[in-house]
């Protein structure tokens, strides 16, 4: 009886786990589709809620940004994101890190020039106070 017990109590933990896990999951899947959402949107305050103070953009142009200079490149129009879809998403949580890696189509506007690209990327958050933040994307282009 107590090894049903046991197995029971474990089986129930297991179970839990995993929903928690999968809800984890969920939750940054969401703040990733935000993240873009906000962006389109041009709502840089918003993007700033998303983003962490230590966030790091390790670009595709091979340059870095700070949290600062990548609000700045938006606000200025040097890059503007018309759609964003993002696909072939693995996203990965260890408790509250969470890495996600995939692919974005984008159809955005760089210093003037408008066009498609595609973009292969690992991105990663933090859970802080209750809410993701991402502290970390390095991103780069696919060939065509």
């Amino acid at each position: 009886m107590k090894r049903h017990s046991l197995l029971l109590v474990l089986a129930l933990m297991s179970l839990f786990a995993r929903t928690a896990l999968a809800g984890a999951e969920e939750d940054v899947n969401r703040i990733e589709d935000r993240r873009y959402q906000v962006m389109m949107a041009g709502d840089l305050d918003g993007l700033a809620s998303i983003l962490a103070d230590e966030f790091t953009y390790h670009q595709p142009t091979g340059k870095i940004a700070t949290k600062a200079i990548y609000i700045d490149q938006l606000k200025s129009g040097e890059v503007k994101i018309y759609e964003a879809k993002r696909y072939d998403v693995t996203v990965h949580v260890y408790g509250d890190v969470a890495t996600v890696m995939g692919m974005t189509h984008l159809d955005l506007e760089r210093k003037g020039v408008r066009g498609p690209i595609e973009l292969r990327y690992i991105n990663v958050w933090v859970l802080r106070d209750g809410r993701w933040q991402l502290v970390a994307r390095q991103s780069a282009f696919i060939p065509k």
